[in-house]
This record gives structure tokens, C-alpha cells and sequence, in this order.
């Protein structure tokens, strides 16, 4: 045995280096075995027995597809457990040195069970339907078997697989058999049977419901719905929910999809199923409506608007999505519009509302819109503010601005009374600035607003708007007649705040001017301030603030030079805030040698053109302050020389 295996080996690697060629390897002719069977239903099991002579070597490929290096292996039977049609290659080592090959084909034709599904009634009445599926066509025609010993039932194999059946007594629970046949085959005659115990029962018809609607663009609406097996269900739809269009009829179970075409895109519709059981018990489904979804642009935002949904029962909510992402929800049945402000001029948007009914969702067909102003607004609420001795704050609202929107805000200033405006600053995506390069205290300064929206639409410059400049004389406040507000001028105020603390807000209307109403008990000190309060909620205006020291009387110098150098040469009372003044000079012997009613008027130290001599002399002030009350004053001062 030793020697002979010493002597096979070293041939049978002469014979692999001797390869041969990959194609045509049933075709190579020598070979030859035998098979007990050559077809059958699985699982088959398969002898093999070779009939060449005095092989070195015998090998097999089990399902040989024509490649070029199968897999042999050496055996004398296989069982093949599935259908399919199978080739068996045989390589037989000769002791020539040479390879010899043959092939044999094995049929196997499917045995598994067939899948089928019935419905019943309590009547008896039973619908069998047979799944169409890859087992099921492998079969000629199928068997039924009631098992109420009631004829054997032969169904053919073709577009409808189903059959009807009565039953006499429903208190039993019969065991319905379906069997493949086979109609011209002896080696395989028949699958295995389904079996399934049939009870009788009421098909549940509440449970055929819409579970989803969706209007297209194209104008067809694309309902899903759950379905019972064997069950004629009808889909149905109406524009008034009275008269309804049957747009077709299906019978098969679980979740269906369902394209009713033709329909017009802007109309709401009445959608419904209507199913009849086996014996006779009709029902419709819930109606469900499909949404509308409508929209523009106006003002560089989309304005949306969409169907009230017909009825608010299970009502839960709207969603609304643009891009496909939910921006908004409504909890409302009656909540059907919205305004989006989050775009930017120019951009464009995929709208689509979605209603929310119990477990049920009814979209409408999504619109695109592109966010554009026609006629773009100006510029129509803005204003200044002075808010402090050295800077002024410009404020505006600029139209169709939002959170996504771009726009360019250029500021022109010119002192007022000037028609001369210089571009002081472009903000971008901002619409307040502080102006410091002012003095308010001293000027009023008027500014002019233009932008240019995310379209890339420019807006000429609004009407000057300008600072309030308070001022006073003695106890009256008055300020500039220049608007600093745009959009609408509603009333004037003044700010009145003593030291102490207290503060009152005084309305003017629209006076230019105001008298400070000022008594014994009044503070000595104030601070008054104009504010201008705009019509449109968000603006107003501040002036500058003038400090008042009020009852501050007479200041009258200790002495005088009038020796022509330039400085000291005029004897003047000094004061503020008095309505009236009188100022008269004597000499020692009480004559009176200058008087005066003005305080800009004073003694030149000349009597009748001639100059006075030096010493003292004596002065007396007799004036009316801005509480109403005369008060005189008199003292002496000297005249040097």
C-alpha cells in the first residue's frame, strides 16, 4: 500500500501541472457515473457511482457554473435542500495521465408550503387568498382542502390565487389545508401543506383607516392606509364631502399606498375608505381633509396662510416647515397664518404645512417662494438723542429688516441751518450709532438716514432730523423748531430735577418754549432738559441740559480804573436771571452822577464828560428777580486812577 501511494503521488502532480483548460469542462468527454436519481422535491438525496475503470483519482463538483477553478470533492452522494436545477461535474484521474470528465444534471423542485391568508365572517363564509411569492410560482396549481370534508378544491396558477368557501357548521374550528401541485411531474408530485385553523369571526373594519395623506405638486395625493386581507376596500374622495368619487378598490392587507391623480393642487379634499366584509357588514373610515398651503412675499418676508382644517375632533397641531425643517407649531385648529421674518431678501424657501389628527398626518403639497421687496419702503422711523455734552445718538428702524436680512445704513451730518451734508459713517446690519465729534451744549446738528436693502435696492436719504439745542433766558427755556424725530412728533416735555433729588416731567404739547414757574419755596438749583416723545412706541429725543441757579442777585465790584489800559475801565452791576434793573452812582455829597437801567450799561468814571475825582463813592441796585421780588442793594466801592 506504501508503494503505492509513493507511486500515485508524484503522477497526480504531473497531472495538475498538465491542467485542463477552464472552458468547456463538461466537454472534455472520458468520464462517466451514474445517479439513482436525476430530479425530485427537495430535499433530494443524491447516490453517485462512477463508472470509469480503474480511476487513480475520482472528484465532484456538487453545482458546477461553467468557472474556471471549482472546488472538487470526493464523495459517493448529496442531499440538495433547496429547488434549482444543479450540474454535476465529475474529474476523473486516469492512469493514461490524462483527465477525463463528465457531467449530469439534478433537477429539484420546491417542496416549502405555500403562504396564504383568510378572512371569515361569523355567516361561515371564508376568502382564502394564496400570497403570490416566489414558492407559490414555483407550483403548476394549488390544492385546498377545507377539512369539512367538502370536495378537494383545485385553484390555478395565475392572476387571482383565491377562493371562496361556505361552511354549514361554524362552532367547529376546521383545519384548511393549501398544497402546491405539480400537474406533469412523477418525480414530484406536491409540496408540503399550510395548514391554518379557521375561526369564525366578524372582520374589524374600524380598523381600515387612513394613516397618512400628502397633496404633490403635480396634483395626485398620496394616501396610505391600513387594509385587512381579502377585504374590498374603496378609496374615495370629494371637494364637499357630500358627493364622493370612487378612485379605486384594493383588497390586500396591512399598510397600503394609494396615488389618486388628476386632482387640482389648490383645492381642499374629503378623503375617506368604505369596506365590505365577507358577509355584507359595510363601513366608511374617518374622513380626513388635505391641506392647502399658500404664500408670498411682501416686504422681504413670506407671508403664509393655509385651510382651517375641517374638523377640530383629535385636532393636535399644524406644523409648519420650510427646507424640510419644522420652523413653527400651531396648537390651534383656528391659528392659519404666519409671517416669516427669518429670510434674507432674495433667498429662497420650500414651504410645507403639515396637520397633526391623532395618529394621522395630512401634508399639503410643498410651494417654493423667493423672499423679494417690490417697491422697497424708506426709511420712516428714526431719531436723535442728545445724550450728553459731547455725544448724540442716531437711532432707525429700517424696513423689512430681520434676523437673516443684510442692509447698509449710511448717516449724513450737517450743523444746523446748513444744507451742506458730509457722510459720516456706513453701519453694516446696524441701526444705532453715537455721533461724538458734537458739542451740544453750543449747536444743534441735523442728520439724514439712506440704506440699501439685501436685494441690492438703494434708498435716497430721509428729511433731516435734527437736535434739540435748549437754551434760556432768565427764567424762559426755548429750543429749536427742527424735528428731531421721524415718523411723527406726538408732544414736548420738560425734565425739570432739583438738587435735592425731586423731579417732575412737565408736558408742553408742541410749544417751542416755557416759562419756569419758580416761587419762594423753590429750589435754588435745577436742571432742565426738552424731550420730545415720538407717535411711533421705541423713539424719543433728548436735548442738552441747562443748569439754572436761581435768586443768584447783584455783584457789584469794590473798585474801579478808568485810566483808559483797557481793563477794569467801566464800573458794570454783573447778575442773571432778572426781569428788571436799575443802577445809580452818587457822590459823597449824595448827588446822583450816573444811572442806568441796563446791566450791559456802566459808569466811565466821567461826570458830564469830565473825569471824576478819586475816592469813594456810593452805588445803589434796585432790581426784580425771577421769583417777583424787588430787592435793593447799595454799598461803596472807590475810583483809582
Amino acid at each position: 500500500m506504501k508503494l503505492k501511494l509513493l507511486f500515485v503521488l508524484p503522477l497526480l502532480a504531473s497531472y495538475l501541472n498538465n491542467s485542463v483548460q477552464s472552458q468547456g469542462l463538461c466537454d472534455v468527454g472520458g468520464g462517466g457515473f451514474g445517479l439513482d436519481k436525476s430530479e425530485g422535491c427537495a430535499p433530494l438525496l443524491v447516490k453517485i457511482s462512477n463508472t470509469v475503470p480503474d480511476p487513480i483519482a475520482v472528484e465532484y463538483v456538487l453545482d458546477y457554473k461553467g468557472n474556471a477553478n471549482p472546488a472538487y470533492i470526493n464523495l459517493s452522494s448529496y442531499q440538495y435542500n433547496t429547488a434549482g436545477n444543479f450540474t454535476i461535474l465529475q474529474r476523473v484521474f486516469l492512469s493514461s495521465g490524462k483527465i477525463a470528465t463528465a457531467c449530469r444534471n439534478v433537477k429539484v423542485y420546491e417542496s416549502q408550503p405555500v403562504t396564504a391568508q383568510y378572512t371569515s365572517c361569523g355567516g361561515g363564509k371564508v376568502n382564502l387568498v394564496i400570497q403570490d411569492n416566489k414558492v407559490s410560482q414555483a407550483y403548476d396549481q394549488y390544492e385546498i382542502n377545507w377539512g369539512d370534508n367538502s370536495p378537494v378544491e383545485i385553484v390555478a396558477k395565475g392572476a387571482v390565487m383565491s377562493a371562496e368557501h361556505y361552511y354549514n357548521n361554524t362552532s367547529a374550528s376546521p383545519v384548511v389545508k393549501v398544497t402546491g401541485l405539480y400537474s406533469s411531474n412523477a418525480s414530484c408530485t406536491r409540496g408540503r401543506p399550510y395548514s391554518a385553523t379557521v375561526s369564525f369571526k366578524q372582520a374589524q373594519l374600524n380598523s381600515i383607516q387612513i394613516k397618512s395623506v400628502e397633496m404633490r405638486g403635480d396634483g395626485s395625493i398620496r394616501l396610505n392606509y391600513l387594509g385587512i386581507t381579502a377585504i374590498p376596500t374603496s378609496i374615495k374622495h370629494s371637494t364637499d364631502g357630500v358627493s364622493y368619487i370612487t378612485a379605486g378598490t384594493r383588497s390586500s392587507g396591512g399598510t397600503q399606498p394609494y396615488d389618486i391623480k388628476g386632482l387640482n393642487v389648490k383645492q381642499v379634499y374629503y378623503l375617506k375608505l368604505s369596506s365590505e366584509d365577507l358577509c355584507s357588514g359595510e363601513m366608511d373610515s374617518k374622513v380626513i381633509h388635505s391641506m392647502v398651503l399658500s404664500g408670498k412675499s411682501e416686504d422681504g418676508k413670506i407671508v403664509l396662510a393655509w385651510n382651517q382644517y375641517g374638523s377640530p375632533d383629535g385636532f393636535k397641531s399644524y406644523d409648519l416647515l420650510r427646507d424640510g425643517t419644522v420652523i413653527k407649531s400651531f396648537s390651534s385648529v383656528s391659528e392659519v397664518t404666519y409671517t416669516d421674518e427669518d429670510v434674507q431678501c432674495g433667498s429662497y424657501a420650500e414651504y410645507q404645512i403639515v396637520a397633526r389628527i391623532n395618529d394621522v398626518t395630512s401634508a399639503s403639497a410643498p410651494i417654493g417662494i423667493k423672499a423679494e421687496i417690490a417697491v422697497p419702503k424708506p426709511i420712516q422711523q428714526a431719531s436723535v438723542s442728545v445724550m450728553s455734552d459731547n455725544s448724540v445718538t442716531i437711532k432707525a428702524n429700517i424696513p423689512g429688516s430681520g434676523p437673516n436680512s443684510t442692509y447698509d445704513l449710511s448717516i449724513d451730518k450737517a450743523e444746523a441751518g446748513s444744507s451742506v451734508f458730509k457722510k459720516i459713517t456706513t453701519l453694516y446690519n446696524q441701526n444705532e450709532y453715537a455721533d461724538l465729534s458734537v458739542k451740544t451744549a453750543e449747536k444743534s446738528y441735523c442728520y439724514r438716514l439712506s440704506y440699501q436693502n439685501s436685494c441690492g435696492q438703494k434708498l435716497p436719504p430721509t428729511q433731516p432730523i435734527c437736535t434739540i439745542l435748549l437754551k434760556n433766558e432768565l427764567t424762559k427755556l426755548f429750543w429749536n423748531t427742527e424735528l428731531p424725530i421721524l415718523g411723527g412728533l406726538k408732544e414736548y416735555s420738560i425734565i425739570q430735577k432739583g438738587t435735592s433729588g425731586t423731579q417732575q416731567e412737565i408736558p408742553v404739547q408742541k410749544s417751542h418754549g416755557y416759562f419756569m414757574k419758580l416761587d419762594k419755596k423753590s429750589e435754588l438749583e435745577y436742571d432742565f432738559q426738552v424731550k420730545a416723545i415720538s407717535s411711533v412706541p421705541g423713539f424719543e429725543s433728548f436735548s442738552n441740559v441747562i443748569h439754572y441757579r436761581r435768586n443768584a442777585g447783584v455783584f457789584v465790584p469794590d473798585a474801579f480804573t478808568p485810566d483808559g489800559d483797557g481793563f477794569n475801565d467801566v464800573l458794570l452791576a454783573k447778575s442773571a436771571q432778572l426781569k428788571t434793573f436799575t443802577f445809580s452812582v452818587f457822590n459823597r455829597w449824595g448827588e446822583v452822577i450816573f444811572h442806568s437801567n441796563a446791566l450791559a450799561d456802566g459808569w466811565d468814571g466821567k461826570i458830564n464828560g469830565v473825569n471824576a475825582p478819586t475816592g469813594s463813592y456810593i452805588y445803589k441796585v434796585t432790581f426784580t428777580d425771577d421769583i417777583n421780588q424787588t430787592v435793593e442793594k447799595s454799598g461803596t466801592f472807590m475810583l483809582l486812577r
